[in-house]
């Protein structure tokens, strides 16, 4: 490989960074590419797990002649953290070393970092810039973070696998299956790199779903359901549903209206205030924010998603489209009233994939 220009080497630390998904919450994704001085790449690594080593230190560990440092450029998708917690600070341990440069992708919003460790690394000597492009390709790989950071509240999912007509089922009720097996297989993919899921007590009640992800790189990990049941009706039964034999009590939360929270043999009841067409879901964020989920993926009937776009509160859409025209049955935006055109959600930063012989359109829609 020869030398990389700019543009090359913070692509390949987006790459690397998206690596970490689903296990470094609260964290963000972070990727890192260290080039020596003649702008060969000598390491590539990424933020693992949550507690460990941040992408900059495992990129460093990858460098066993340290003289390869001696005017060394380091590209990072974030700015190098100032503050010391679980793990040092990587300003710190860059300001010490060598190296020529560090060029980072967005700027941490973090009130503890934010320019504080571009601060330290200009202070050391070291010549510091953001890095100039990539902006939508850097903010969607740490866009769970920056939510969290700049607006206070957990990061909103919605995944939807319907027809191209938009049914997410026949008539009768009948959705199994809609798309094919590679489509599933991602699914169980997305399940894995959130906090938690979200469902209605509509689904639970009609397929008794697990909703929780089989993607074996996320075997271990231990996923939370919240299920938004303003009648309390999964209550009586909460052990026998097959999500409260998929997940520890621990990690599931039933949501009730005021006045019916009661304690439960698994799981627990939050309470949170009901307006007229469901959930107070501002108030259910700012709740599950308080519990420290950063992120969830919402995974409901037509009636619990167009809630959710109703209030503003989709940050990205997953929409799964088969090749099959259903006709009459239930449409994914079910309960959402449109007066005009001005108020329809918007999408961007569109993207389109192939599983098998079904589509995935990913965006985020415009706040």
């Amino acid at each position: 490989m020869g030398p990389l220009a700019p543009e090359q080497a913070m692509m390949m630390a987006l790459e690397e960074g998206s690596k970490g998904a689903g296990f470094v919450s609260p964290n963000p994704l972070v990727g890192c590419a260290i080039l020596d001085q003649n702008y060969q790449l000598i390491a590539l690594a990424h933020h693992e797990r949550v507690g460990e080593g941040h992408a900059e230190v495992n990129a460093l560990k990858q460098i066993q002649n340290t003289t390869l440092l001696n005017g060394a450029h380091i590209y990072v998708t974030l700015e190098p953290c100032a503050h010391e917690g679980r793990t040092p600070s990587c300003a710190k341990t860059l300001a010490e070393l060598p190296i020529a440069s560090v060029t980072y992708g967005l700027e941490d919003p973090n009130p503890l970092v934010s320019g504080k460790g571009a601060e330290i690394l200009r202070a050391s000597g070291k010549k510091v810039q953001i890095f100039d492009g990539l902006k939508d390709e850097l903010e969607e790989l740490a866009e769970i973070f920056l939510m969290n950071q700049r607006q206070g509240r957990p990061f909103v999912g919605v995944k939807v696998a319907s027809s191209l007509d938009g049914r997410i089922a026949l008539a009768d009720g009948t959705s199994q299956w809609i798309t094919g097996e590679s489509a599933r297989t991602q699914v169980q993919y997305l399940r894995g790199i959130y906090d938690a899921m979200v469902t209605g007590a509509g689904t639970i009640l009609k397929d008794d779903p697990r909703l929780n992800s089989r993607d074996p790189r996320f075997a271990n990990k231990q996923q939370k359901l919240i299920v938004l049941d303003p009648d309390g009706e999964t209550l009586s039964r909460i052990a026998e549903w097959n999500f409260a034999k998929a997940r520890s009590s621990d990690d599931i939360f039933v949501v009730v209206r005021p006045g019916l929270a009661r304690p439960l043999s698994v799981g627990r009841a939050l309470e949170v205030p009901v307006l007229d067409q469901g959930f107070d879901l501002k108030e259910l964020l700012q709740t599950l924010h308080e519990l420290a989920i950063h992120s969830v993926l919402v995974e409901a009937g037509g009636f619990t998603v167009s809630r959710f776009l109703r209030a503003g509160l989709v940050d990205r859409l997953y929409l799964f489209m088969a090749a099959k025209i259903l006709g009459e049955g239930m449409s994914w935006t079910e309960g959402l009233k449109i007066r005009t055109l001005a108020e329809t959600p918007r999408l961007r930063k569109i993207r389109v994939q192939t599983f098998g012989e079904d589509l995935l359109l990913t965006a985020r829609l415009r706040s």
